[in-house]
């Protein structure tokens, strides 16, 4: 066979990835800076790398498992919950943990609803779907003179509670929530308690409510989505939005920025502002992996990881060891898997927080593995296609990792092990198909920039 000069190779790039997974179409029809598949894999000053991994135990609770936890930012405490009983007539325990001393349990729910936590005046109020209650990092103790409430919030100086099957945002009296009489209204008391029904007789629910451009957003389960505007005595209510499909989970809604995300069987939808003052509008978000994601929805949560820019979703509650992450400030999205279910997660000041079993744990780039365990990485390129043949010829690959770290690389027929620590980039590799992409895979820290094929194509 003669030589081919280098003038006759057709050099593909398969790019820096920065537009990450795309299942929206087929594969030979993506951009060149995506893939099919992008697995355990992070962004990091747009260069994509291995996600952080897991640290050891940081907290652990004997003979419970945590169902979800509070972390107070100022504190750096956590109220962690352990699990509901089965008993329809028992809650789940509440326990304080500040990392220091022993995990101390302080008391237990008042309902058996996943708990909502909000600060106001330095304490720690909970709605869990029984009567409010509170804890002033001594005392965990229940507002009888409260309404039942599954969400809680802060506005204005006031406490506000949700509970599905009742129209009405409670609010409290301004500045007190705790005494018994903070829930009294007094009509001629502009400072006493208050409530405000939204919708009225339209067969929807209360999912949740959340602040959003001055104006408070109410998630109804028919759909509907109605902007509470301004404070007693000068609120109003219009309706904004219809057929939003938003799932009936509080935790599927999260505030991102400016605008509110939340997820249905279709994937991922938005609520954001638009220029004229007052009204909202309803977008799709992620859409190059709503296909995927809506294959698996149930009971679908969600977290926002500011620091991270990443809406973190977990799409089918029965399988919360895969998650989809959605890079907001990109617009890129890949999946993570993890070696157990995530429970729950919060942002620290020092990486995000996990649950997983009966443990907290850190998620941090600091951490290069699982608490021991390797952390696998995948990614498939896009596909080309050709009427005729790629006649592969050599491979210039930059990945950048670990000391003695590899990754395995496959394109058709073709297979090799390419070492971190090996100057070489060039690696020379012949085949002939009709058709190609790459698959990398790698138990090994590390960091891809690109890699490029050089090919006849005749």
């Amino acid at each position: 066979m003669p030589i081919e000069r280098s003038e006759q190779l057709t050099a593909i790039n398969f790019g820096d990835f920065t537009g990450g997974m795309n299942t929206a179409q087929v594969g030979s029809q993506i951009a060149e800076n995506e893939a099919q598949l992008i697995e355990n894999y992070e962004f990091s000053y747009n260069r994509i790398c291995t996600r952080g991994g897991l640290s050891a135990p940081l907290v652990m609770l004997e003979g419970d498992e945590i169902e979800s936890f509070f972390h107070d930012p100022v504190t750096g405490c956590c109220l962690i919950f352990g699990k509901t009983p089965e008993n329809e007539e028992g809650t789940a325990k509440v326990y304080f943990a500040d990392f220091t001393n022993d995990v101390m349990e302080v008391g237990t729910l008042s309902g058996r609803e996943r708990p909502v936590c909000t600060k106001f005046g330095g304490d720690i109020f909970i709605a869990s779907g029984g009567h409010l209650q509170v804890y002033d990092y001594e005392t965990l103790s229940t507002i009888e003179g409260s309404y039942l409430c599954d969400n809680v919030t802060e506005r204005a100086g006031r406490i506000l509670t949700t509970h599905q099957g009742d129209d009405n945002i409670r609010y409290s009296s301004v500045g007190d929530a705790k005494s018994e009489q903070a829930w009294e209204d007094i009509s001629n008391d502009d400072s006493s308690a208050k409530f405000l029904e939204v919708g009225y007789k339209d067969d929807g629910d209360i999912i949740t409510l959340k602040a959003m451009a001055g104006d408070l957003l109410v998630f109804k389960s028919n759909g509907r989505i109605y902007a509470v505007s301004g404070d007693f005595p000068n609120w109003s209510i219009q309706q904004v939005g219809e057929h939003s499909n938003a799932e009936s989970v509080q935790k599927s809604i999260e505030i991102v920025g400016n605008n509110i995300a939340f997820i249905t069987r279709d994937g991922i939808r938005s609520v954001d502002t638009v220029q004229t003052y007052g009204n909202f509008t309803v977008n799709e978000l992620g859409y190059k992996i709503n296909k995927t994601l809506s294959e698996t929805i149930y009971k679908p949560m969600c977290w926002n990881l500011i620091s991270k820019r990443q809406l973190v979703i977990a799409p089918n509650f029965t399988d919360r060891s895969k998650l989809f992450v959605y890079q907001y400030n990109m617009g890129a999205s890949y999946i993570l898997t993890f070696p157990e279910a995530i429970l729950d997660m919060a942002e620290s000041n020092n990486g995000i927080l996990v649950a997983i079993g009966n443990r907290l744990h850190r998620w941090s780039f600091e951490e290069t593995t699982d608490n021991g365990e390797a952390i696998k990485t995948r990614l498939i390129t896009r596909k080309l296609q050709t009427a005729v043949k790629f006649f592969t010829r050599k491979y210039d690959v930059s990945i950048e990792g670990e000391k003695d770290g590899s990754a395995l690389i496959t394109c058709g027929k073709q297979s090799w092990v390419f070492k971190f620590n090996d100057k070489r980039r060039i690696k020379h590799l012949y085949d002939t198909v009709n058709e190609l992409e790459l698959e990398i895979t790698s138990n090994s820290t590390h960091t891809l920039t690109g890699i490029a094929l050089y090919t006849m194509v005749k």
